[in-house]
């Protein structure tokens, strides 16, 4: 089971979701952002995808640096967002750009096109955060 706060970052990182799938305008159909899989993802144009990607960066940084704050301080959100940014500890802390290529490369394959893009998502951002073999 996820702990609280890596649940909390998946939560928060979904209501980006539900962001990036508001640019889609006309298109947007009645499924969960979560349950987006790489059919939309080929379907939408750059612009769509890097809203998408724009939006689930944000709302996951969003959460995480909620969860991480105090309170009590008053700091915000945003400071909260810039100090995990200048720590080098955002759960997702590439650019949209990297994580669009990977898409696009994990759904090149046509047996991939039906799994979720925020489980592709997790699993690409998990073997880039892994430490490089010696």
């Amino acid at each position: 089971m996820a702990s609280a706060p890596l649940a909390a970052v998946v939560f928060a990182a979904l209501g980006g979701l539900a962001a990036g799938a508001a640019a889609r305008g006309a298109r947007q159909d009645a499924r969960p952002p979560a349950a987006l899989d790489g059919s939309d993802w080929k379907q939408y144009s750059s612009r769509e995808r890097q809203a998408y990607l724009n939006g689930f960066l944000a709302g996951a940084a969003t959460m995480q640096a909620a969860l991480g704050a105090d309170t009590g301080s008053g700091a915000s959100v945003s400071a909260g967002i810039a100090r995990l940014r200048a720590e080098k500890r955002l759960a997702y802390p590439f650019a949209p750009s990297v994580y669009s290529a990977q898409l696009d490369d994990h759904y090149f394959y046509a047996d991939r096109v039906s799994q979720p893009l925020v489980d592709v998502l997790a699993s690409v951002n998990r073997r880039m955060m892994r430490p490089p073999a010696r």
